[in-house]
């Protein structure tokens, strides 16, 4: 009996697994000077069958915990910590997708100051372009930047305002530099109307790396015509995928690039971008189009979700993604939009999937139909809303050139229910209307820009029109082709007008009279009748398949990217700015790569108002 007793014990111990365990550790010890990046890495034990997936976060002097990576496959993650001297919290979940057991570290990390007494010190970075600049602790009430200029010249640029920490340093990246140039630069202290000014540190910038591509005026700025914002930024692509963003001055010379490459949607203030990039998600083999990041100027990453992550908070919501041949539903990917609302929550634009009875558009057998949905995020990159298109747009109305979509091809998010799908929609833009907490969002294959009866995520999510050829709106319009054919960029600006700007790609003009080019466009928009008048149509030198923005500058004129020029070539993009009346006054061309977007800012700090 005894012995019996004794087997099972023995038997029990043995066959009981562990807990699944992880270890977190870090490229460098604690403490670490403001400015350092950090490599984090997590090592797993116990583990049994099923995918293994990791999410950090991280907490600041004891507050709240803060999501910088969701859930994704990758285990290693390279932390940039904030740009002040504290205390940190750094936690790994690990989740095994199987089983969903889950695990926890916890490492705690010091940031200290790199000022020795009360002289700032300016640091390089490991960006070429861009020094880090640390200044003593300012009075709280008080605010800090920083004044810097190339050597000899009289242009001087800012950084943005940042209000002091009392007994903690300022800091700052400084960014947007040409490259092998001698700058100087100094902390300005600000008190009400007082400016201090400190001391002038030099600096001399690095060299660029291979890869960036060159800018040119093509067209000088006429004598008369004010200059637009001095600082053009390009998210640009290339079918090599070699092309990364950057930004120019108006001479057409670099200022900045990100690294690592990533499709830059929108400038936020204060030297932050949104943007997508290719990644490991939380489910699948799929990279194309899975992450969703907000960067910093040296290209760290602020926080990152992944498409299938969202997913996975959207089972919830009744969407089901099942992302594989024979799979119903798929969230494949984000794509073309992202959108910082006011309230600190994120809009993105994400592919939806759904494999559609045989006759839906005309398919003699069941069709994979590529639709989208806009998800609103929380500050942490959470699932907070959603909406549908299949929800809200007739699913007999298919796109108006019968589009077809393959993953990496014609612009499309991932398909992967089936091998090719019908592109349905292909949204691209969206604008958020703070007086109403509704969107606009430009779906080009159906033709049209809607309003959605969104109300911070409260409303119905009912179209309440819909603008373009064979919508709710009338064309007020001398022009004999007046309608926007593939709009890109929509938004009412200035904010709060009626006034609503796009890139018009001109396809259906264009296929009619191959002289016509791609136009800036702004709409005068009467809501109530139901009358569109178009009172800006402006021509810009070129045909664009794809791609394109369009940006009101203070000067009152506009500055428009005809995004993707002569593909047989490769595909090049130009930026062009038109005074008033529609006449180009001052071009830039981008050589060798295409661009999505570019965006007209005085620096890069702060971001276009729309």
């Amino acid at each position: 009996m005894r012995l019996s007793l004794l087997s099972s014990l023995v038997f029990c111990s043995l066959g009981a697994a562990a807990p699944l365990a992880v270890h977190l550790h870090s490229s460098l010890p604690s403490p670490q000077a403001v400015g350092v990046s950090i490599n984090l890495t997590s090592r797993p034990e116990n583990v049994s069958k099923g995918m293994l997936v990791f999410r950090y976060s991280v907490s600041v002097n004891s507050g709240a915990s803060r999501i910088i990576r969701d859930f994704s496959q990758d285990r290693d993650f390279t932390w940039a910590p904030e740009l002040m001297e504290h205390n940190a919290k750094v936690r790994v979940t690990v989740r095994n997708n199987e089983s969903k057991e889950t695990a926890e570290d916890e490492m705690a990390f010091q940031l200290v100051s790199r000022i020795k007494g009360k002289v700032p010190v300016v640091t390089p970075s490991a960006h070429p372009l861009i020094a880090l600049f640390s200044a003593p602790p300012c009075p709280q009430g008080s605010s800090f930047r920083v004044d810097f200029h190339a050597e000899g010249e009289e242009s001087h640029t800012r950084t943005s305002t940042q209000p002091c920490k009392g007994k903690i340093s300022s800091n700052v990246w400084v960014a947007g530099m040409r490259a092998d140039t001698g700058y100087r630069m100094r902390a300005e202290w600000i008190n009400g109307s007082k400016v201090k000014p400190g001391a002038w540190l030099p600096f001399h910038t690095g060299l660029l790396p291979r890869g960036i591509a060159p800018v040119s005026v093509v067209t000088p700025r006429t004598s008369g015509s004010s200059a637009s914002e001095a600082i053009q930024i390009y998210s640009t692509f290339s079918l090599s995928g070699s092309a990364r963003p950057f930004a120019v001055d108006l001479q057409g010379r670099t200022v900045w690039y990100s690294e690592p490459s990533a499709e830059i949607f929108r400038v936020l203030p204060g030297g932050h971008f949104l943007a997508v990039s290719e990644g490991v998600n939380s489910v699948n083999k799929t990279k194309e189009e899975q992450l969703l990041q907000e960067l910093d100027l040296t290209g760290s990453i602020v926080r990152e979700t992944n498409a299938s992550r969202v997913a996975e908070q959207l089972e919830s919501r009744g969407i089901h993604s099942d992302c594989k041949i024979g799979g119903k539903e798929c969230v494949s990917g984000f794509h073309h939009e992202a959108l910082r609302l006011p309230n600190g929550h994120t809009l993105v634009i994400a592919g939806l999937e759904r494999m559609m009875p045989a006759g839906t558009q005309g398919a003699k057998d069941a069709v994979d139909v590529l639709g989208d949905i806009v998800v609103d995020l929380d500050e942490d990159f959470q699932v907070s809303n959603v909406w549908n298109s299949f929800d809200h747009l007739d699913i007999k109305r298919k796109s108006y050139k019968d589009a077809k979509c393959k993953t990496g091809q014609g612009g499309c998010p991932p398909v992967l229910l089936a091998p090719e799908a019908h592109g349905w929609t292909h949204s691209n833009s969206l604008n958020y209307i703070a007086s109403t907490g509704d969107f606009l969002v430009s779906i080009p294959e159906q033709e049209w820009i809607v309003k959605v009866d969104w109300k911070n995520g409260k409303g119905s999510g009912k179209i309440l029109w819909r603008l373009g050829n064979g919508g709710d709106f009338k064309a007020e319009s001398t022009d004999p082709n007046p309608w926007f054919s593939y709009a890109h960029d929509i938004g009412f600006e200035p904010a709060g007008s009626n006034m609503l700007a796009l890139m018009d790609n001109s396809h259906i003009a264009h296929a009619k009279d191959k002289k016509l080019e791609s136009r800036a466009q702004v709409w005068k928009l009467d809501e109530e009748k139901k009358v569109a008048t178009l009172a800006y149509n402006a021509s810009l030198g070129g045909y664009s398949i794809c791609c394109g923005s369009v940006q009101l500058l203070k000067n009152g004129g506009y500055n428009s990217l005809v995004g993707w020029i002569d593909p047989p070539t490769g595909g090049h993009a130009r930026a062009v700015e038109t005074d008033k009346d529609g006449k180009t006054v001052f071009a830039m061309e981008v050589h060798g790569v295409s661009s999505y977007r570019s965006f007209n800012v005085p620096d890069m700090y702060t971001a276009p108002v729309r």
